[in-house]
């Protein structure tokens, strides 16, 4: 009995201290000796992510707007839209750093490496990486989020089920008003829009958020307009629009409004959002 209770626990030992590898998002190869027990992280929804996948405890250092939950404002700061202090960060003695792609700069990367630092990379542009990311950040930090993660899948393919049947109704996606700004191309918030049986009025634009002319929206006259985000209250988002009475939209009351941080970060609160944008096309139809 005495030599299985000895093999149990060195089982167990080998197992916390097992390595952990996984690939990030720009192909590069992440291996931490052990799960990550100091983590920062560089951008908003990764820090609701690491603190969603049970990891709160862990996050050490956080950016900028880091505001979900509340917890995650206790920590300190440590990059911006300006950038990261990389003195910070290793003041804090990280065991991994989560960056996003779209705002960590190459050089940063290598010189984390330098300080012998890991960075997993992420990437987020489908509904789906929002539980593909969570898995990740949940296994780095040794947490397993498969039911959370299952839990999300399911209503949104509820939601899918639902509008399967329904003719696509082509809206305007506002994310920001002046100027005049939408969506195009790959993008979750215009794959939620298509799960809810809409169609994006202006998605074969070039580039990922292309500014947009009132001469263009009156010439394709959208069924629907869609704030997502684009103000930071549903009272101003309708004051916007309410002088562009050359829209049918607009005349009409096809007016939807969505929070800006249930459906512009890709967190599990983004099933709450594609909801609520679900209800509110269904409403307009």
């Amino acid at each position: 009995m005495h030599r299985l209770l000895a093999v149990l626990v060195a089982a167990l030992a080998c197992a916390v201290h097992a390595d952990v590898r996984v690939t990030d998002d720009t192909g590069r190869a992440v291996t931490l000796p052990r799960a990550a027990s100091r983590i920062v992280t560089l951008a908003p929804f990764l820090t609701e992510l690491a603190f969603s996948a049970g990891l709160g405890d862990a996050v050490v250092a956080v950016s900028e707007h880091s505001d979900f939950p509340a917890e995650a404002r206790k920590r300190p700061t440590v990059s911006s839209a300006m950038g990261v202090s990389i003195e910070a960060v290793a003041a804090l003695k990280p065991d991994l750093v989560i960056a996003w792609q779209d705002a960590i700069r190459p050089a940063d990367i290598e010189r984390f490496g330098a300080l012998g630092i890991p960075v997993f990379v992420a990437q987020a542009r489908r509904l789906d990486d929002v539980p593909r990311l969570l898995d990740i950040v949940g296994r780095l930090g040794g947490k397993p989020t498969a039911h959370l993660a299952d839990g999300y899948r399911t209503r949104l393919r509820a939601l899918q089920d639902a509008h399967r049947a329904s003719v696509p109704m082509p809206v305007l996606v506002e994310i920001w008003h002046q100027p005049l700004t939408t969506l195009a191309g790959p993008h979750w918030i215009n794959e939620a829009v298509a799960l809810c049986g809409a169609s994006n009025a202006f998605s074969d634009l070039p580039g990922i958020a292309p500014a947009i002319s009132w001469e263009l929206v009156l010439a394709r006259q959208p069924r629907a307009i869609v704030g997502a985000g684009s103000a930071p209250r549903e009272a101003d988002f309708r004051a916007a629009w309410s002088d562009r009475t050359a829209l049918d939209a607009v005349r009409a009351g096809r007016l939807v409004f969505i929070d800006g941080d249930l459906i512009q970060r890709p967190t599990l609160r983004l099933a709450d959002g594609v909801e609520r944008l679900c209800a509110g096309i269904d409403r307009v139809r």
